[in-house]
């Protein structure tokens, strides 16, 4: 699976833009750990990078969700508190990731449904980073442990410039957004963050992405995937 010679490659790669201990770049960007690696997770309208609508997913695909938890499973999660709770409903048996960080400067309104899922919460991205290297498991030799960045929006902007690798789904026919409502009042739109392609390229030498047909939704589909540009 040519994923996996990618992370090999990525993981023994020391040009990441942050590390941390927690530390900063001369750039005032953190540093990742050596023991963890930064890597970005997403489903988006491809006409449109939405990403979400009135608090939920603005589709459902099960292709997506499946490759999703093929994805991070084994890995350590960070999310946004809004696409937690999201994910209370899109995936009932709980997130396959440990540790799992909620991004929130407001806990309290969790109440304890961080605690029903497994998951512990931060106050901010440094915090989120520091907690998730206290709380992975750490085996001498092993190799570092994929920290999965999962939504939402703002989340992700953070994560931009300090991601190894995103994986995308991409919704390429099938979806309206302005037929699913998404310029009404109260549908709270949400978007993949605009200028991503300045810091991702596709894999070097991967095959181009294949149009996939979803019955269930109607939707078509293809998974790309990119890797951080030099």
């Amino acid at each position: 699976f040519w994923l996996k010679q990618v992370w090999l490659k990525l993981s023994s790669s020391s040009k990441l833009p942050w590390s941390l201990s927690i530390g900063m770049t001369p750039h005032g960007l953190l540093q990742l750990p050596p023991s963890l690696r930064l890597r970005i997770v997403a489903c988006m309208c491809g006409r449109t990078r939405l990403i979400g609508l009135r608090g939920d997913l603005p589709w459902r695909l099960a292709p997506d969700l499946a490759r999703f938890r093929e994805l991070i499973a084994g890995g350590a999660g960070l999310i946004g508190r809004r696409s937690f709770e999201e994910s209370l409903h899109t995936h009932p048996e709980g997130l396959p990731c440990r540790p799992l960080v909620v991004l929130t400067r407001q806990p309290e309104r969790l109440g304890g449904a961080t605690a029903a899922a497994g998951a512990v919460a931060a106050a901010s991205f440094e915090e989120a980073v520091a907690r998730v290297q206290d709380l992975a498991p750490r085996r001498a030799g092993a190799a570092p442990t994929p920290l999965w960045v999962l939504g939402g929006p703002a989340v992700y902007r953070a994560a931009l410039p300090l991601a190894e690798a995103l994986l995308l789904t991409v919704i390429t026919d099938g979806f309206d957004a302005e037929a699913a409502g998404a310029g009404l009042p109260g549908a709270e739109p949400a978007y993949f963050p605009e200028g991503w392609e300045r810091h991702f390229a596709p894999v070097p030498g991967a095959e181009p992405p294949l149009p996939r047909w979803d019955s269930a939704s109607g939707l078509t589909f293809e998974f790309r995937d990119f890797v951080a540009r030099p």
